[in-house]
């Protein structure tokens, strides 16, 4: 095959890829600096969107949700790994019992726990009290700040098995010898843990970490069926923003100029923050 052909077989793909993605938001961006009536008022809608405070809570919202979901679901993932890949038997049957969680629609799954974190008729509150822990039924999915601790644990609670997979297949992937000559020389689990397993594992951890915080930011359907982005707007992320303003409120061109905004904001997070640390772990 000569070369001119090569060429074009990998640059056909991510034209199309670039253009598939990048066509649809300059569309959009043409579309925010009109109105509704078609109209071409300029930047009204971004300065009117810098001023939304309810966007503002939500962006903050959305990357403390991301990041703690992110967190946890990589730390307990990492630890489920190496703990199912100890296991002498039975790997394959948890491996495919950790696939039935993760394959459960998160639209179901936040309508089940709607159920479970019921104040008056939860399952959750019913345990919580007959084991003591707490002594008056919580409003999990009322109070402000246990509503955004119900939505980060229901994501982590749901996929962390997922994430575990991925664990258990890297793991998997280190040497045996180097366990083996760290027996020879007297090391224990800790220092295995510590010296091999976690430098060994660095860049999938690093790339694991990214997937899923990148997963948390475009989370919709879960929070949506779980609280609605309430109590008030305490648990709306950026993404229910945009659908409360351009389909529920029919503000469609306010909701694309959140859309390209929160775009622009993703982009320049991903380069200046995974960037740097991609090369960071790389080296």
């Amino acid at each position: 095959m000569t070369k001119k052909p090569l060429f074009v077989l990998f640059v056909l793909p991510f034209s199309l890829f670039l253009i598939s993605h990048t066509g649809p938001f300059f569309y959009g961006l043409s579309l925010s600096f009109f109105n509704s009536t078609g109209r071409f008022i300029g930047l009204r809608n971004y300065l009117a969107l810098f001023k939304d405070q309810t966007f503002w809570n939500a962006l903050q919202f959305t990357f403390t949700y991301a990041g703690v979901v992110a967190v946890v679901m990589t730390v307990l993932g990492l630890l489920l790994g190496i703990f199912i890949n100890s296991l002498e038997r039975g790997q394959n049957f948890v491996k495919s019992i950790l696939l039935i969680p993760w394959a459960i629609s998160l639209t179901a799954w936040g309508l089940l726990l709607q159920i479970a974190l019921s104040q008056q008729f939860g399952v959750v509150n019913y345990f919580l009290l007959q084991t003591g822990i707490i002594r008056e039924r919580l409003s999990w999915l009322g109070n402000p700040s246990l509503a955004k601790v119900s939505v980060m644990l229901a994501r982590v609670y749901k996929d962390v098995w997922f994430s575990a997979l991925l664990f258990l297949t890297a793991r998997q992937n280190i040497p045996p010898e180097l366990y083996e000559e760290s027996a020879l020389s007297g090391a224990g689990p800790w220092q295995n843990f510590r010296y091999i397993t976690v430098p060994m594992l660095r860049p999938a951890i690093l790339y694991i970490g990214i997937i899923l915080f990148v997963f948390a930011l475009q989370d919709f359907d879960l929070i949506y069926a779980l609280t609605g982005g309430g109590p008030g707007f305490a648990t709306e992320v950026v993404s229910l923003n945009i659908y409360r303003h351009g389909v529920r409120y029919g503000k469609y061109e306010y909701g694309i100029a959140t859309s390209v905004l929160w775009s622009l904001i993703i982009l320049g997070f991903t380069g200046v923050v995974f960037g740097p640390l991609q090369r960071r772990v790389v080296e």
